[in-house]
C-alpha cells in the first residue's frame, strides 16, 4: 500500500522519515500464513497483526522454552507497543482479528487469562499471586490459595493511562512491568505482601504518536520502560467500506494448527541455534551492539536491541514448530527489528529523515576518534545488506555534515579509508 492510499496516518513522520516497512522474511512460517490469511479481510496493519500474534501466542506458551544470554533467559515473552492515530491506526482491530484465530487454538486461556486496565503494582501481581501459607493466614481476612497459573496476557488499550500511572507519586507499577519483563519474582512492600513467584506476563500495549512523546518522560525513555517494549507503527492497510470476515472454518483451521505449534512449544525448555544461524546472529550482534550505546532518544528505546531479537527468534522457532533456532528464523527476527527500529525512528527521531545515514552517523558517533573503516561499515553498520555504490553515497553525504573527516592508513597495498568525528558532540 503506498503512502497516497493510506492516508495521513501513512505519511511520513513530523522528522520526515518514511513509514516503516516490514520486510517479507518476518512472514515465515504458520504466523506469516495465518496473517496472510487475514490480510485480504481486514483494514488492520499486518505488521500489529503479526507482533501481535507473536505476543498473544508467547503468552500461551509460557516461559519453558528460552535461549540464554549470560546469567539470563529470554523466551516467549514479546512486549508490542502497537503506535497509530486514534482511529486510523486501527489498533484495536489488529488485536481483533488476531484474537480470533488465538480463540480458536486456545479458548479457555483466552477466556481466562487474558485481562486489561493496568492501574497499580499491586493489582498487577494480584492476578499472578502465590497462595498464601494455611499455616500463618489471617483468619479475619481469610485464606488465599493464589493462582496456580502463572501465565497472563494483559492487552491495554489505553497504555497512555499506564505512562500516567507511572507518573503518580509512590506509584511503582513501571518499576514492576520492567521486572515482569526480566522475569523472576515479583513482590509488594505493603503491610500485607503479595507475592508472584516467576510469573510469564505479556503485554500488548495500545497508544498514539502524540500520546507516546507526550506521556514517556526522559526518565521512563532513559531508565528502561520503553525498550522493554517493541515499538509498533500501524496504519490502516486499506478501506473496506463494506467490511470483511473470514469464514470462521478458516478461522478453525487456522487455530487448529496454531494449537498443534503452541502446544509442542509448551513442553520445550533450553533452545539451541544451528549452524548458520549461530553465524548469522554473529554478524548482527556487532551491528545491534554498536547502533544502540549512544544516549539519544531512539538509541535509549530500542537499547535492548540484542535480547528482543533473541526473544523473536525463539518465537519465529516455536510457531515454525521447531525446537532450534535456524536461519529462517533469526531472519525472521532481523526483520522484525528493523521494522521495530524503523517505527522508533519514526517516532522519536530528530534525524536527517534518512534511516541508513542516520544509522552510520550513530556507528561513527560511537567509534569516537578511533574512527570506523569502510568494511566494518558495510559488515557491522549495515550486516552486508547495502550496495556497495550505496555505502558510498551514505559515506559522502556524512562526509558533507559538520565534523566529520575521511583518513586514509597505508598497508603497503590500498590504503585503507576510515571515517571519524572529529568534533564532541
Amino acid at each position: 500500500m503506498n503512502q497516497n492510499e493510506a492516508g495521513q496516518e501513512g505519511g511520513p513522520s513530523p522528522t520526515g522519515r518514511p513509514w516503516p516497512a516490514l520486510g517479507e522474511a518476518a512472514y515465515h512460517g504458520l504466523p506469516g500464513k495465518i496473517v496472510k490469511a487475514i490480510e485480504p479481510h481486514t483494514e488492520a496493519d499486518p505488521a500489529a497483526m503479526l507482533f501481535s500474534l507473536y505476543a498473544g501466542a508467547g503468552a500461551y506458551i509460557g516461559k519453558g522454552p528460552h535461549m540464554v544470554a549470560g546469567a539470563e533467559q529470554h523466551g516467549a515473552r514479546i512486549w508490542p507497543l502497537v503506535i497509530g492515530r486514534t482511529a486510523g491506526g486501527v489498533k484495536g482491530t489488529s488485536w481483533a482479528e488476531v484474537r480470533r484465530v488465538l480463540k480458536a487454538a486456545a479458548p479457555d486461556f483466552m477466556q481466562a487469562k487474558v485481562v486489561g486496565g493496568l492501574s497499580s503494582a499491586e493489582g498487577l501481581i494480584y492476578a499472578v499471586r502465590d497462595g498464601e501459607d494455611p499455616d500463618t493466614a489471617n483468619e479475619d481476612q481469610g485464606f488465599d490459595p493464589g493462582v496456580s497459573d502463572k501465565r497472563l496476557l494483559v492487552v491495554e488499550t489505553e497504555f497512555a493511562s499506564v505512562l500516567a500511572q507511572g507518573k503518580r507519586e509512590g506509584n511503582t507499577l513501571l518499576p514492576l512491568i520492567r521486572q515482569a519483563w526480566d522475569g523472576g519474582t515479583l513482590r509488594t512492600m505493603t503491610v500485607r505482601p503479595r507475592v508472584a513467584t516467576d510469573p510469564h506476563i505479556v503485554i500488548i500495549g495500545h497508544i498514539t504518536p502524540t500520546e507516546l512523546r507526550v506521556k514517556l518522560n526522559d526518565a521512563e525513555r532513559a531508565g528502561g520502560t520503553m525498550n522493554r517494549f517493541l515499538p509498533v507503527m500501524s496504519k490502516r492497510s486499506k478501506l473496506l467500506p463494506h467490511g470483511g470476515q473470514m469464514e470462521q472454518s478458516e478461522i478453525k483451521a487456522l487455530g487448529a494448527e496454531l494449537a498443534v505449534v503452541m502446544d509442542k512449544a509448551k513442553g520445550l525448555e533450553k533452545l539451541s541455534r544451528g549452524m548458520d544461524a549461530t553465524k548469522h546472529w554473529e554478524a548482527m550482534y556487532k551491528r545491534l551492539a554498536a547502533d544502540h550505546a549512544g544516549d539519544g532518544r531512539v538509541a535509549q528505546v530500542v537499547a535492548r536491541a540484542a535480547p528482543q531479537v533473541l526473544r523473536l527468534s525463539v518465537m519465529a522457532a516455536l510457531l515454525d514448530g521447531a525446537d532450534y533456532i535456524d536461519l529462517p528464523h533469526m531472519l525472521a527476527a532481523e526483520a522484525m527489528w528493523d521494522y521495530v527500529e524503523d517505527s522508533a525512528w519514526y517516532v522519536f527521531s530528530e534525524g536527517s529523515g534518512n534511516t541508513d545515514l542516520d544509522r552510520l552517523k550513530l556507528f561513527v558517533d560511537v567509534a569516537g576518534l578511533d574512527g570506523v573503516t569502510r568494511t566494518q561499515v558495510t559488515a557491522e553498520c549495515f550486516g552486508r545488506n547495502r550496495k556497495a555504490a550505496e555505502i558510498d553515497a551514505l559515506w559522502t553525504k556524512l562526509l558533507t555534515l559538520d565534523g566529520y573527516e575521511e583518513r586514509q592508513t597505508a598497508t603497503g597495498g590500498r590504503p585503507v579509508k576510515w571515517i571519524r568525528r572529529n568534533k564532541p558532540m
